[in-house]
C-alpha cells in the first residue's frame, strides 16, 4: 500500500519571500527651532515601514559631510569613514514600525537618503 502525503500552503496575507529594500525606511525631516547659538535645528525621524519582514539591520544612510553643533549619540547615528555614509542605530536591528529620531543643528538641512538595508 502506498501512502500519499499532501502538503498545503495556507496563504496568511504575508509575503515571506519579500526582500527588504531602501524604500522600507522612510525619512522625515523638518525644522524644529534654534539651538543656544541661534543655529537652526532639524528633527529627523527614520521609520521602518516594512511590516512583512522581521526588521532590518545595517541601515546605511547617504549623509554627505554630515556635521552638527548638537551632540548626537553615536549609537543612534554616526558617520562611518570619509565616504559620506552614516550608520543608523549602530547597525542593530530596527523592528517594523520602529522610529529612530534625533535633532541636529546646522545652517542648512542635510539631504539624507537610504543606500543600504539588510534583512
Amino acid at each position: 500500500m502506498t501512502n500519499i502525503v499532501f502538503f498545503f500552503y495556507i496563504q496568511s496575507g504575508l509575503d515571506y519571500t519579500r526582500k527588504c529594500c531602501p524604500t522600507d525606511i522612510q525619512i522625515y525631516q523638518g525644522p524644529s527651532g534654534f539651538n543656544g547659538l541661534h543655529i537652526p535645528q532639524y528633527t529627523v525621524q527614520f521609520v521602518n515601514e516594512a511590516s512583512t519582514i522581521d526588521g532590518v539591520f545595517d541601515v546605511q544612510i547617504h549623509c554627505g559631510e554630515f556635521a552638527s553643533t548638537d551632540f548626537i549619540e553615536p549609537s543612534v547615528f554616526r558617520r562611518i569613514g570619509d565616504c559620506g555614509i552614516c550608520l543608523l542605530k549602530n547597525g542593530s536591528r530596527i523592528l517594523p514600525g520602529e522610529v529612530i529620531s534625533f535633532v541636529y543643528s546646522n545652517i542648512l538641512p542635510y539631504d539624507l537618503s537610504v543606500v543600504l538595508v539588510k534583512c
